[in-house]
Formats: C-alpha cells, sequence, structure tokens
C-alpha cells in the first residue's frame, strides 16, 4: 500500500514539474506589408537644421503659423476647447497637395474634404527634415507606418522606437498616436484601423505641445495633459497607444 501512494506522489509531482503550454498565438490575417517604395518626390527645401529631430519640430511649427495657429486645449475637465481657430483645409488646398505628394497621391488636395491628410502631413514633415526612407517609410495611413516602426526597432539603428504610454515620457520630436473611431489599433494588436499621430514641439511641466494635420480641419496645435512624472495622462478624446520614441540626432 505504502508502495502504491509513493508511486502515485511520483507520479503527480512529475505532472507539476512540467512546464505550463505557451497560449497559441493566432497568425495574422493581414498580409505582411511589401517593402518600401521608391519615390521620385523630393521635399521642396532642405531641412532647417542638421538635427533632423530638431528639424521635425521646426517643420511641424512652420506648417502651424502657416494654417495660423490653430490651438485645441485638452487639459481641461469637459470637451476639449478651441482656443484659436485657424485656416481651414479648404482655405489652403493647395498647401495640403503638398502634403499629398509625399505619399505618392499628387492628385489629391485640400478640397478632397472627405480624405483624411493627417498622415501625409506627418510623412511630409518628416521627409522634409531629411530622414531617409530605410529610417521611415511614408504613408498615407498612420497606422501602416506605425506598424513599419514596430518591425524596423527590431533592427539595429533603429530611428524611430515605439513605446507604451508607460515605458516613454514625450520628449521633442516624438511623436504621440492613437486610435480614431474605435478602430481599437495598440501595439499588441497592429490592425492597420484608423488612427492619428502628432509631432511633439514643447514639454511643460503638465502639459505636452503636440502638432498634427486634419485636426479639426487644420494644421493644429494640440495641449495635452501630462501627469507628475511627465507622462501622458489617458484622455477619452484622444485614446493614445503609443509613444514613439525618436532617436534621430
Amino acid at each position: 500500500m505504502r508502495r502504491l501512494i509513493l508511486l502515485s506522489l511520483l507520479v503527480l509531482g512529475a505532472c507539476a514539474q512540467q512546464p505550463a503550454r505557451k497560449p497559441v498565438v493566432q497568425a495574422s490575417s493581414l498580409a505582411p506589408l511589401k517593402a518600401c517604395p521608391a519615390s521620385s518626390w523630393r521635399p521642396e527645401a532642405p531641412p532647417p537644421v542638421a538635427s533632423a529631430r530638431e528639424s521635425m519640430a521646426l517643420l511641424a511649427v512652420q506648417e502651424w503659423f502657416r494654417f495660423g495657429r490653430q490651438t485645441i486645449d485638452f487639459t481641461r475637465p469637459g470637451e476639449p476647447k478651441l482656443e484659436i481657430l485657424g485656416v481651414q483645409e479648404t482655405g489652403a488646398p493647395q498647401r495640403i497637395n503638398d502634403y499629398w505628394k509625399s505619399v505618392d497621391q499628387p492628385k489629391l488636395t485640400g478640397l478632397d474634404t472627405e480624405v483624411p491628410w493627417s498622415a501625409a502631413f506627418i510623412s511630409w514633415v518628416i521627409e522634409t527634415a531629411g530622414v531617409p526612407r530605410d529610417l521611415f517609410c511614408p504613408d498615407a495611413r498612420h497606422t501602416i507606418y506605425v506598424e513599419r516602426m514596430v518591425l524596423r526597432a527590431r533592427e539595429p539603428g533603429a530611428a524611430f522606437v515605439p513605446r507604451r504610454i508607460a515605458e516613454r515620457a514625450p520628449k521633442v520630436g516624438d511623436l504621440l498616436c492613437s486610435a480614431r473611431d474605435g478602430g481599437g489599433t495598440t501595439l499588441d494588436n497592429l490592425n492597420r484601423g484608423p488612427g492619428h499621430c502628432d509631432i511633439v514641439v514643447d514639454v511643460q511641466p503638465g502639459k505636452v505641445h503636440a502638432i498634427g494635420g486634419n485636426v479639426h480641419d487644420s494644421v493644429t496645435r494640440s495641449v495635452f495633459p501630462l501627469d507628475e512624472r511627465g507622462f501622458l495622462s489617458p484622455i477619452a478624446a484622444r485614446p493614445f497607444f503609443t509613444v514613439i520614441e525618436n532617436r534621430l540626432p
């Protein structure tokens, strides 16, 4: 009887020592992204300064001034407050056409009001700052270039590294990206849904200022709240899913 009990205990012990099975990861139904396509488009002017990261911020501010300095404050309770109304997209159709050209869509302008141009704006800024396509691949959709950044970050020399919100306090030149219209995109769910990204141009105690295109139909400076550690505070109006670290010199 004792031998039987001892044998049973040994069997149970062996089972307990077996490693737990890893969860089955479902293969993505999305087709792999192709290599970044070449383009004949070239920036209209050289970068403002030698630093690509600083050039990104300067170019974003330049375009913000061009569009009349539209500003929205997300730091106050309640709905975001539009503090300054700027030039709307239909008032600057050709400038928005310049943004579209950077993603090889030369027929679109600011008069195509049903087509979101915010990713074209970010692409224009980064390319005009002198960032080569092996470090950033322009795209008409934010979540596509973010997905490429995630893949590129696994290789040496990545210029943009997507971080989780709790891992990175925003710095000038970083990108702040959120899901849009219930798209549900996260770093764990790169579903290529609708999204939006802004470029950080200033960081102050409790606030971060970031500029993006097609925000209320203009190039807009948005002010977002930071917590006491300098990390993004969650806000319903912008469900941020990543702060993209800018490692450019």
